[in-house]
């Protein structure tokens, strides 16, 4: 942990700084050197640290993995290998249709292929209304019905 840090560190939980504020100065000095030195070296140290890390998460990955398949009951786990799959299948349709869309050209085999292709459905303004209309009148038909059988049942009492 860099000097600095300890500093913010120890202002933020309001504990006093000890004499360390002056030795932390003069070493700042030795330490400029030291970074030229040791430049080579952190690019290894990273390397090593990102691998350790990596490996940290795989494994935690693994122990849960683990522990699902342990303590989950027989549907939850269908449940999961199921949507697992469905996201499988998705990510392998996006992937093949990055592969597959090449680039925009304006050469007869690709407008044969467009043509190929199965038209995808688009956002219909007039579709969209009557729907919203027809779950509007919906409601209020449901909403009748109550009103009526509440009139049935007060008259009867």
């Amino acid at each position: 942990m860099s000097s600095k840090l300890v500093k913010k560190l120890l202002q933020q939980t309001a504990v006093p700084l000890t004499s360390t504020d002056y030795e932390s100065e003069s070493q700042n000095k030795s330490r400029k050197r030291k970074i030229k030195l040791s430049s080579q070296t952190s690019t290894d140290d990273v390397k090593i640290l990102k691998e350790e890390i990596l490996q940290d998460h795989i494994q935690s990955i693994l122990r849960l993995d683990n522990l699902v398949q342990r303590n989950s009951s027989a549907t939850a786990q269908k449940s999961f290998n199921r949507h697992s799959s469905n996201l499988k299948q998705q990510q392998k349709k996006k992937q093949s249709l990055k592969r597959n869309s090449g680039g925009v050209s304006n050469s007869r085999s690709s407008s044969s292929s467009f043509a190929q292709k199965p038209q995808e459905k688009t956002f219909d303004k007039v579709k969209d209304k009557r729907r919203k209309e027809e779950g509007y009148y919906e409601d209020l038909a449901r909403a009748l019905k109550k009103a009526k059988k509440g009139k049935k049942k007060q008259r009867s009492v």
